[in-house]
């Protein structure tokens, strides 16, 4: 069996067993290898997919925090000249061209909402990358690219750019970045080129700090949709061709999620080899890193001496990557964790929160207690986003995430069920009780003061309380009824003037108890 299937197997197990099933797995590879030549071939080729794994791992993720980093820079130049205006006709030339001193940003034009310029810069002439129209008419209003990104709902894209002025050769990335007010009026955008010829610079600068795939081994970043071999390093090609190249579509077949390896012919220069196809930026390019097979291979025939140095290698990988492996799974137990917390508050979510209930349900109805169901909703929580933006109301958001469970009990379930709604469950609790713990909430939100931006938010909420029957706590699944009747309170607390507490009985009769 494999080793990467066997720990998976022994994912249950404890750092101290799987050491000890690897301990006793290394002595068995011991035994094969002392007169197993095949084994020899397995385990380079192994290390080669492991080091090729590794690789476009680390390259791929380099890519992807290289085009997070173009998208800030974009948003930040369409905020300054757009949103905020912090950047004057005086100075516009000047920003930019600090802003184009950094990586991954070889140009950027900003324009209005009518699709006219703004202002633009590039270290490249634009008439050789633009339309002679485009030019001339310092605007986009026309190009029908302008107006499909216009009406999209998303205020970023990133696609494949090529030349459409007077050099067909420059070809590259695009980062598009709508910029809108709080209302979400449309105010202009800007664009940021990003030339393939600067991605290759990039990679060279790599080669001179060592970074070498050997004389077979090459690096390539393909566009899936139009079968485009953007950038290449290493052998063949030093940049690929713009025209629609159909063996690269047959080779993206490999790319995946996952990392996996593949052999293949190259469809560039003829040579077999063995390489990871990785997807990118939400599957609009592929990266793929390939090593010569026959360079692989040539150690193969030097490792049948070295029998035991190879094996201690191996022995230091294994006992690494089995750490490695424990580690990340530990990792993923807590991702599985966070994904039951509500990510902006803290607070339990609305899946987490139906599984608690019904728990707890089951334990209240045999011990025959009362459970009571607490529903709050922010007061003019809208009105907060429009005044200090979508950040300000996440802060009061997360200020009521962090105080709402110091004034509960530890044993209630505190749940944010979605936008500025929450949820307090109350197990073995009389409505009397219930409803002294909402109004003291409603007091503590009352006299809650947000710092937000060097201004102070003050905010309060509505409260509908429900005490669940015994029919509905026998079921466990009819929790939701009791949750209807303490949403009907709150709607009347609304009605009624807001920051009060409404009861309502099981009998549907409202009961109010103002401030």
């Amino acid at each position: 069996m494999p080793y990467g299937k066997f720990v998976s197997y022994c994912g249950h197990l404890s750092l101290t067993a799987k050491r000890g099933f690897l301990l006793l797995f290394i002595f068995l590879q011991m035994t094969i290898l002392a007169g197993h030549l095949y084994y020899q071939y397995t385990y380079i080729m192994r290390e080669a997919a492991r080091i090729l794994r590794n690789t476009t791992l680390l390259e791929a993720e380099r890519f992807e925090t290289s085009l997070d980093a173009m998208g800030y820079q974009v948003r930040l130049i369409g905020n300054a000249f757009l949103l905020n205006h912090t950047v004057t006709s005086e100075n516009k030339d000047r920003f930019l061209d600090e802003e184009l001193k950094q990586d991954w940003l070889d140009g950027v034009i900003v324009f209005d909402e009518r699709g006219d310029f703004v202002a633009q810069r590039a270290l490249f002439p634009l008439e050789n990358a633009l339309s002679a129209s485009t030019i001339t008419q310092a605007s986009f209003r026309d190009r029908a690219v302008f107006k499909q990104l216009r009406l999209r709902e998303e205020n970023d894209s990133l696609f494949y750019w090529q030349s459409q002025g007077t050099d067909p050769n420059i070809h590259g990335f695009a980062m598009y970045h709508a910029v809108r007010d709080a209302k979400g009026k449309f105010l202009g955008g800007v664009v940021g080129y990003f030339d393939s010829r600067s991605m290759v610079e990039i990679f060279r600068k790599l080669n001179d700090k060592g970074f070498y795939l050997g004389s077979g081994g090459a690096m390539v970043v393909l566009d899936r949709d139009n079968c485009i071999q953007l950038t290449r390093v290493g052998a063949g090609i030093t940049v690929g061709p713009l025209h629609f190249n159909p063996y690269i579509k047959e080779v993206m077949k490999y790319s995946s999620d996952s990392a996996q390896t593949h052999q293949y012919i190259s469809p560039i220069d003829g040579t077999s080899r063995i390489g990871v196809f990785l997807n990118l930026s939400h599957y609009k390019w592929v990266i793929a890193v390939g090593l010569a097979k026959h360079e692989i291979l040539f150690g193969w025939y030097m490792q049948a001496f070295c029998t035991a140095i190879a094996l201690i290698a191996f022995i230091i990988t294994q006992w690494s990557l089995l750490n490695y492996v424990h580690a990340n799974s530990l990792q993923r137990a807590q991702l599985v964790k966070d994904a039951l917390r509500d990510s902006l508050t803290g607070l339990a979510n609305r899946r987490y929160f139906d599984e608690q209930v019904r728990n707890i349900c089951r334990v209240v109805s045999r011990r025959r207690q009362s459970l009571c169901m607490l529903n709050i909703d922010l007061d003019y929580f809208k009105k907060i986003n429009d005044n200090f933006g979508h950040s300000g109301g996440d802060e009061v958001l997360r200020r009521v995430g962090q105080i709402l469970p110091g004034l509960v009990r530890g044993n209630d379930i505190v749940a944010r069920l979605g936008g500025e709604e929450f949820v307090v469950v109350m197990p073995f609790t009389q409505p009397d009780y219930a409803k002294e713990v909402a109004e003291r909430i409603r007091v503590s939100f009352a006299n809650q003061v947000v710092d937000f931006q060097g201004r102070q938010i003050s905010f309060t909420a509505s409260f509908g309380l429900a005490q669940m029957t015994p029919d509905e706590l026998n079921s466990c699944d009819d929790f939701q009824a009791a949750l209807d009747r303490a949403d009907q309170a709150l709607y009347r607390a609304k009605r009624e003037g807001r920051n009060r507490v409404c009861v309502a009985s099981n009998n549907q009769q409202l009961i109010l108890y103002p401030t």
